[in-house]
């Protein structure tokens, strides 16, 4: 039972006291549905038993310290665990969607060249309920608008967070808790083959979307030191199998960096990596951060895109949201831990 899984705590509580068993759903329920905070919001539960959880278990394992707000409308949420780390989490509006991009991982052991997540290094991994709960926070404060879509593409890398990220990706799918579709969820990953296996063998219908950015052995080599662990055609090998089992669409993300994997050469290649109807590649501008790279500018990035789609290539070019308060694409770092501050406030 994903209750039990999630609310292992809360599970002790209630056997202590001898509750009847419908109280963990309940308890769930308030959680996952409601978005309590503090258990005193949850009313169905008898005085007694709200006080004894406050205590033992409380309702939040996250504490929101503050919410940056860019003038685009994207949100950045900076929380605090427990044992005193800090994450950080993003709400992207676009039209009739609600995007949140959310964090797996305190930190990043990956150290890809162009991410700041990854000059943190590695503190620890986040439980299901710390994950889950970032887009619990996020619904209870764009209500009454919805969550529509999550993405776990925030800090850390999500595949090597496995259990944990796909039980908090199934209480977030679990029609009895948050109740998002399966189709509106996505995985990335940086290349991690026995796990991009396995997420194909989940019988979920969760996205995947894998982290690309060259279609040459050195160049992904210098980018994402996971390389050296995992070829390009090993991972390609695990792509196929992913399509092949799931019957879905596989993204391929491609952060555009200046004179680095912006050439034609780069998008000849892609064209024949990428030969498969399934297979969508995803274009983004390098957002700044602190690590010595430019970003291609915007005609080279568009000219780049049409050069993909005139070889063949499903392909979009998805703008940057939330660079002004550092909460696009590559930029979280929870700057705090740095002891730099966050840009806007709100």
């Amino acid at each position: 039972m994903l209750a039990r899984e999630l609310l292992p705590d809360v599970q002790e509580v209630l056997e202590t006291r001898r509750e009847p068993p419908y109280r963990l759903s309940q308890a769930y329920r308030a959680l996952c549905v409601s978005f309590v905070r503090d258990w005193e919001e949850c009313t169905v539960l008898p005085k007694g038993l709200r006080d004894e959880l406050n205590e033992k278990a409380p309702a939040a394992t996250l504490e929101l310290l503050r919410i940056a707000r860019s003038k685009d409308g994207t949100r950045k949420y900076l929380f605090q665990t427990r044992d005193g780390h800090r994450i950080e989490t993003v709400m992207i509006p676009e039209k009739d969607r609600r995007t949140v991009c959310i964090s797996t991982q305190i930190g990043c052991p990956m150290g890809c060249a162009f991410c700041a997540t990854g000059l943190l290094g590695i503190e620890r991994n986040l439980k299901a309920r710390e994950i889950a709960e970032q887009v619990f926070v996020v619904a209870r404060d764009i209500a009454p608008e919805r969550v529509s879509n999550v993405v776990v593409m925030g800090m850390g890398e999500p595949f090597l967070n496995y259990r944990q990220m796909i039980l908090a990706l199934r209480v977030l799918n679990d029609p009895d808790g948050f109740n998002l579709s399966a189709r509106h969820i996505a995985a990335s990953t940086s290349g991690l083959v026995d796990r991009i296996r396995r997420f194909a063998d989940e019988p979920e219908q969760f996205h995947l979307a894998i982290s690309l950015h060259t279609p040459f052995e050195e160049e992904r080599r210098r980018l994402m030191p996971v390389a050296s662990r995992h070829s390009i055609s090993e991972v390609m090998s695990a792509a196929r199998y992913y399509v092949e089992r799931s019957h879905r669409k596989l993204f391929f993300e491609y952060t555009l960096l200046a004179g680095v994997n912006d050439q034609p050469r780069h998008a000849e290649a892609l064209a024949t990596l990428l030969d498969h109807p399934l297979y969508h590649l995803n274009l983004i501008r390098f957002n700044w951060t602190d690590t010595g790279f430019s970003a291609t500018s915007r005609k080279g990035a568009r000219e780049f895109l049409e050069m993909v789609r005139e070889l063949g290539l499903s392909a979009t070019l998805r703008p940057s949201r939330g660079a002004d308060i550092d909460a696009a694409c590559g930029q979280l770092a929870a700057k705090d831990l740095r002891g730099r501050p966050v840009a806007t406030t709100g």
